[in-house]
């Protein structure tokens, strides 16, 4: 079992993960410039209030994440945080932590309801039906937020 500092669990409880530091985008948008292969899944975390936040362990040893967080090597992970705003539906059946592919775009039924589709090296899948904006946080262990280099969107 992977472990993680105790403020992971706890920002997240309490509400108080930087998320004034995140950044307004799409996950179409991100995916287009970095991958999630190889990440892990942490877990979705429904809040009334907040809509829904999705965290994943990833690995800054990624040649992408690498060449862009200079520095970010000397970290063993990453948490990446996804707020959903709203989140439609989610179809959760993974069968491991670790994910193989990551795609999202607009559906073909509205283009203001995008789906993500998330799929793990054992065939196991989580597919989330959410609003096209979301916000990308990215933290070191120590808390520290780290810039994405990803196109600020409102669609």
């Amino acid at each position: 079992m992977e472990h993680y500092p105790e403020w992971v669990g706890h920002d997240l409880v309490a509400g108080s993960l930087p998320w004034e530091q995140a950044l307004a985008s799409s996950l179409a948008a991100f995916l287009g410039r970095f991958t999630l292969r190889d990440s892990r899944w942490i877990g979705l975390y429904h809040q009334p209030e907040h809509g829904a936040t999705l965290l994943l362990r990833w690995d800054p040893r990624e040649a992408e994440i690498e060449s862009s967080f200079p520095g970010s090597g000397a970290a063993e992970w990453l948490l990446l945080a996804i707020r959903f705003d709203s989140l439609e539906r989610m179809d959760l059946k993974l069968r491991e932590r670790r994910i193989a592919t990551a795609v999202s775009g607009a559906t073909s039924r509205a283009a203001d309801v995008h789906r993500t589709h998330l799929e793990d090296h054992r065939g196991g899948i989580a597919t989330m039906l959410h609003a096209p904006n979301v916000r990308l946080l990215c933290l070191t262990p120590d808390r520290a937020p780290l810039t994405l280099p990803v196109p600020v969107e409102t669609l």
